[in-house]
């Protein structure tokens, strides 16, 4: 049996691709996302549909294509390689922290990065 890396408490889906894509080589397939779906955010269940649309088809695409670093640490970890220490979220969500901003697609909002509004 495989054994992947297991997400941390409160560790956004960005932030744990990061971590696992630094370790472990893309096999094309979306293996990780679907991991941390199951483990974190059973009920999202249209996860993957939605990550194809906005370009992710393979777990390093969903973090080229379908969400981008936003703070300076994010991109300075990115740069040089380095670990990133997650902001947190909530149990159940799919949703980046605060260190990440994710694509909207076509039912989210026309295909364009925009912050989520208070």
């Amino acid at each position: 049996m495989e054994t992947m890396l297991q997400p941390a408490d409160h560790e956004c889906l960005p932030c744990y691709l990061y971590r696992c894509t630094k370790t472990e080589e893309c096999d094309g397939s979306l293996r990780l996302l679907a991991f941390y779906r199951d483990h974190n955010a059973p009920r999202a269940t249209a996860l993957e549909r939605k990550v194809r649309l906005l370009g992710g088809y393979c777990d390093c695409e969903v973090l080229a294509n379908a969400i981008r670093p936003i703070t300076r640490e994010a991109n300075q970890a990115l740069e040089d390689d380095v670990d990133l220490v997650c902001k947190g979220v909530r149990r159940g969500t799919t949703q980046p922290c605060e260190h990440w901003l994710m694509r909207r697609g076509v039912q989210w909002g026309g295909g364009q990065f925009r912050r989520r509004s208070a």
